[in-house]
């Protein structure tokens, strides 16, 4: 049988060199069985335990952009697993993915009690709120946002500005465990909005 290769002798070559040219790690490079051409294995395996790979799929006007990571099974065969992906709307200009409440989600005090904050639409960076109380709009907050989880997820955002029709967005930082509840909760959320997108 006929090797039927994507890639070309002059390619797996050139490709070859890059990785050779490469810095040598301590560890030897793991290997990774895939379907493709021994040399192409190599460069996907090498970009992965780099965390220089990403997959993205495109559905309607969104992207979702997938980190693999490489794992190794009981039997020691690595292989590639995918993470919770970051979504993306594409458009004029792209940003991230904006997952509309309805209804309206209050952020929550510290005694678990609703703010005078109440979220309209969510997203990995920031949030569009309207406030309940009669008072200026806070320029900071910390508050958190029940997920159906243990606990709430707490949010730390930064006043951005007013929108024409009198909403607050505001700019999310969130540490890294927050980040990762808050992902997994959006790709959630997007798998029920979009099932036929997820195969669901």
């Amino acid at each position: 049988m006929q090797d039927s290769s994507l890639l070309t002798p002059l390619e797996m070559e050139f490709i070859q060199q890059l990785t050779e040219s490469a810095p040598t790690p301590a560890e030897p490079e793991p290997v990774l069985q895939v379907d493709a051409a021994r040399q192409t294995a190599e460069l996907l395996a090498s970009c992965a335990a780099k965390e220089q790979l990403t997959i993205e799929a495109h559905i309607d006007n969104q992207r979702l952009t997938f980190k693999p990571h490489l794992v190794t099974d009981a039997q020691n065969t690595p292989h590639l697993e995918l993470g919770v992906p970051q979504i993306f709307e594409e458009g004029s200009f792209h940003r991230a993915w904006r997952l509309p409440l309805d209804p309206p989600q209050p952020l929550l005090r510290r005694d678990g009690q609703p703010s005078s904050l109440v979220i309209h639409e969510l997203s990995l960076s920031g949030l569009l709120v309207v406030q309940t109380a009669k008072a200026s709009p806070p320029e900071r907050f910390s508050l958190g946002l029940d997920i159906e989880d243990i606990e709430p997820v707490i949010l730390q955002g930064s006043l951005v500005r007013i929108t024409d029709d009198g909403m607050l967005a505001y700019e999310l930082a969130l540490d890294e465990d927050s980040s990762e509840r808050l992902q997994a909760h959006l790709y959630q959320q997007h798998r029920k909005l979009y099932p036929q997108a997820h195969g669901l």
